[in-house]
């Protein structure tokens, strides 16, 4: 009786890793698509001078190398050494094994699946937030104000007064250029508060981005740093614009989306 209980849990187990690693690959494979999609879209709307769009797709090539370097960090240093841990324990299941050794074996075992499952999950919303593509751009912006009103690092405020929407392929971009914002808010601005708003201007989605800090500097703005690059070449990819608006404290930036 001991033996066939045996037989069972070693099934469960050895059919919970064949879950686990196609788990893995299926985030991997969705990683490489999404990137080529991302690239792809870039060279198609090019839109601006040849030299400087270059330039935006360089920014776009190293951002892209970051984050793959990132993501396979994460893999290699998260799941890979979750996956090698578990597969020690599974070495030393035998059918020698007591009833007690091979249950405690077991919850270890599933202790590792949950925080695989659970890094897993993390990694793919840190490739496309799961409440961007369940509920849409509206929602993902509130949810994101949240996250930095739960930080207590300042007050964020989100006002919607758009009653359009961008198209859904563009959605992404704008997410992470708000994102960007927000970080450099974070980062260098030493700001109490943020406000974005979304208006209807026309057939655009106008975002107005303040905050309360430091304000840009225009050497910055001349040298345009990574972050800003960046923001910029995701808009080109939209067809959007950013203004920055001139103003003695504080950041203002004025971008439009069109519709």
């Amino acid at each position: 009786m001991l033996e066939s209980e045996t037989a069972v849990n070693l099934k469960i187990i050895i059919i919970g890793m064949v879950m686990i690693f196609v788990l893995a690959l299926a985030v991997i494979l969705f990683f490489i698509i999404y990137q080529k999609r991302l690239l792809a879209q870039q060279k198609k709307h090019q839109q601006v001078a040849a030299d400087y769009q270059r330039e935006l797709l360089g920014v776009a090539i190293e951002s892209q190398e970051k984050e793959r370097t990132r993501i396979g960090k994460e893999l290699h240093d998260d799941v890979g050494a979750l996956l090698t841990t578990t597969k020690l324990y599974l070495s030393q299941i035998s059918p020698e094994l007591s009833a007690e050794e091979l249950t405690a074996t077991s919850e270890k075992m599933r202790s590792l699946f949950d925080t695989m499952i659970q890094s897993v999950r993390n990694i793919s919303q840190d490739l496309r937030p799961v409440i961007l593509e369940k509920l849409g751009l509206i929602e993902a912006i509130e949810n994101l104000v949240q996250t930095v009103n739960d930080s207590s690092k300042l007050k964020a405020v989100f006002v919607n007064n758009s009653t359009r929407s961008i198209a859904k392929a563009d959605e992404l971009n704008v997410y992470r250029i708000i994102q960007e914002l927000i970080n450099n808010t974070l980062k260098h601005a030493m700001a109490s508060n943020i406000t974005i708003t979304f208006n209807n201007e026309g057939n655009a989605l106008e975002i107005i981005y303040e905050d309360d800090g430091i304000g840009l500097q225009q050497e910055y703005l001349n040298q345009k740093g990574i972050g800003l690059r960046n923001i910029e070449s995701r808009l080109s990819v939209v067809s959007g614009t950013i203004h920055f608006n001139a103003q003695k404290s504080g950041m203002k930036a004025t971008l439009k989306i069109p519709i």
